[in-house]
C-alpha cells in the first residue's frame, strides 16, 4: 500500500505524528473549554467506545495529512482536482469531528455554537459521527490512491 510506504519515510512520519498531536491538543482544548485541569475528568467520564474511536480518528488524521503532504510534493501522483477533493473530504471529516462530544458531560465546540436541541441531538449521535469521520478519512486515503500498490 502506498500510504504505508509514505508513512515509513521519516519526513512523512514526522508530519503524521505532528498532525495527530496537534489535532489531539486542539480537540481536547475545545472539549474542556480551555480548562486543562479538566482533562483527567474528561478522560474518566468518556465512554469506552470513544476511548477507542478518538485515537483511531486522530491516527488516521495524522496519516491522511502526511499522505496529502506527500501528494502535494509529487507532480504527477494525482490530478490537482483529486488533490483538492481529497483535502475537502478530510476537511469535512475534521470539521464533523468537532461536533462530537467525546464525554457525556462535555459540550463540543461545534455543539456549543448551536441551539440546545441541536447540541442534545449531536450528543446522542456522537458515536455515529465519530465512525463517519473515521470512514471519511479512510475514503480520503482510498480516493487519493493510498491503498494501491507502490
Amino acid at each position: 500500500m502506498k500510504v504505508v510506504s509514505v508513512v515509513k519515510n521519516l519526513k512523512y512520519s514526522l508530519v503524521a505524528i505532528l498532525s495527530a498531536a496537534l489535532m489531539t491538543v486542539v480537540y481536547i482544548y475545545t472539549q474542556v473549554a480551555g480548562n486543562w485541569d479538566n482533562v483527567g475528568l474528561w478522560i474518566n467520564v468518556m465512554p469506552w467506545y470513544n476511548k477507542i474511536l478518538f485515537p483511531i480518528f486522530v491516527a488516521l488524521f495524522g496519516i491522511t495529512m502526511a499522505y496529502q503532504a506527500y501528494l502535494w510534493g509529487q507532480p504527477k501522483a494525482c490530478s490537482i482536482g483529486q488533490k483538492a477533493g481529497g483535502a475537502g473530504t478530510s476537511s469535512i471529516a475534521t470539521v464533523s469531528s468537532f461536533f462530537v462530544s467525546q464525554c457525556p458531560a462535555c459540550t463540543s465546540l461545534g455543539a456549543a455554537l448551536l441551539p440546545v436541541g441541536a447540541a442534545t441531538f449531536l450528543a446522542q449521535i456522537g458515536p455515529y459521527l465519530n465512525i463517519l469521520s473515521i470512514g471519511l478519512m479512510l475514503f480520503t486515503l482510498h480516493y487519493l490512491g493510498g491503498f494501491k500498490g507502490d
